[in-house]
Parts: structure tokens; C-alpha cells; sequence
């Protein structure tokens, strides 16, 4: 079972502003998590820890992550490293994977989640 997160006021606040500007292909990727769509919820810009993945999924400890092309490799390792200290498996696709091949990004996410159904 997932375990509960508790947020600040102010962190809700961050989130729905960042769930106001989202880029063209996140906007695009969306559609295919929300819902449940693959068999488990996604939520968007959800806080973990001092950081709001673009999609998170509670029950599985899965941040998906679009990079586009201001991201900062160095930056994104140091991220993914509290991410991971918080249990969170993070996926990280490019704006230009997503936008030339979304079939297999969805495919990546969906293996994923398999994998982590099983491992939980």
C-alpha cells in the first residue's frame, strides 16, 4: 500500500501552477495516464519530497519526467538521486521522443508498471 503524502499549502499551490503551464507534449502525454488509462492513476505535478514530477503515480513510486530541452543532465541525476532516496523509480523520455515515437514511450511506461506490480 501506498503510504500517505502530506503537502504544505504552499506546495499545492506550486502544483497547480505548474499543472496550468504545461508544454504542447506533455499536454499530449497526458491523455494516455490519466484515468488510469494503463491500469494504475497518475497524477500530475504531484509533490515528492521538494520536487513535483510532471506524472506521478502513488501506488507504484513512478515518476514519468518530460525533459525538454532546457533540462540539465547534471541537475536531473541530482533530482533522480532524492527522488530515489523517497523509493521513486523515475522515467525521463525527451519532449523529441515523446513527440516521434509516443507508442513506444507508452510502451516503456506500461513495462514499467508491470515490472513494479510484480515487485511490490
Amino acid at each position: 500500500m501506498a503510504e500517505r503524502t502530506y503537502r504544505t499549502k504552499l506546495q499545492t499551490l506550486r502544483a497547480r501552477e505548474l499543472r496550468r503551464d504545461v508544454s504542447r507534449t506533455e499536454r499530449r502525454l497526458w491523455p494516455h495516464l490519466r484515468n488510469s488509462a494503463l491500469g494504475v492513476p497518475f497524477r500530475r505535478q504531484h509533490p515528492v519530497g521538494p520536487f513535483f514530477p510532471d506524472y506521478y503515480c502513488v501506488h507504484l513510486k513512478l515518476a514519468v519526467e518530460v525533459d525538454g530541452p532546457l533540462h540539465v543532465a547534471a541537475q536531473d541525476s541530482e533530482r533522480d538521486g532524492v527522488l530515489e532516496t523517497h523509493g521513486v523509480t523515475v522515467l525521463r523520455f525527451s519532449v523529441q521522443e515523446i513527440d516521434e515515437n509516443i507508442e513506444g514511450v507508452i510502451n516503456t511506461i506500461q513495462q514499467t508498471i508491470v515490472f513494479l506490480q510484480h515487485t511490490c
